[in-house]
């Protein structure tokens, strides 16, 4: 009987020591410490001075700011939320300096 109780006593503290489905690394929440866009759920790492700490971010949605790409995984703006391009300025020039914002737009609406 002692082993029993003490098997179900060890299986217990196992299925409690499991790791919930928000990880330390990687599949942060928005408002999360991150430093990169790889880590977060919503694929955006933002900072908003080059001095201020980054944190994950929701994307971009219709008719606001947004980033077309970033070459160093932290971004100024947001790329757009699924289903929406980002307008604007798509030079390396602009990834390195982090200056290629542009408009989310819907790409559907805007061939019509």
């Amino acid at each position: 009987m002692e082993k029993v109780l003490a098997l179900l006593l060890i299986a217990l503290a196992v299925v409690y020591a499991v790791p919930g489905p928000r990880g330390i690394i990687i599949n942060l929440e928005n408002g999360e410490l991150c430093a990169n866009s790889a880590q977060c759920k919503s694929k955006c790492c933002r900072h908003d001075t080059l001095l201020s700490l980054a944190r994950c971010a929701p994307k971009a949605s219709e008719n606001s700011e947004c980033s077309a790409k970033t070459l160093y995984g932290i971004y100024k703006k947001c790329p757009c939320e699924r289903g929406l391009t980002c307008e604007g300025d798509k030079t390396i020039v602009g990834a390195i300096t982090n200056t290629n914002f542009g408009i989310c737009n819907d790409a559907g609406r805007s061939r019509e």
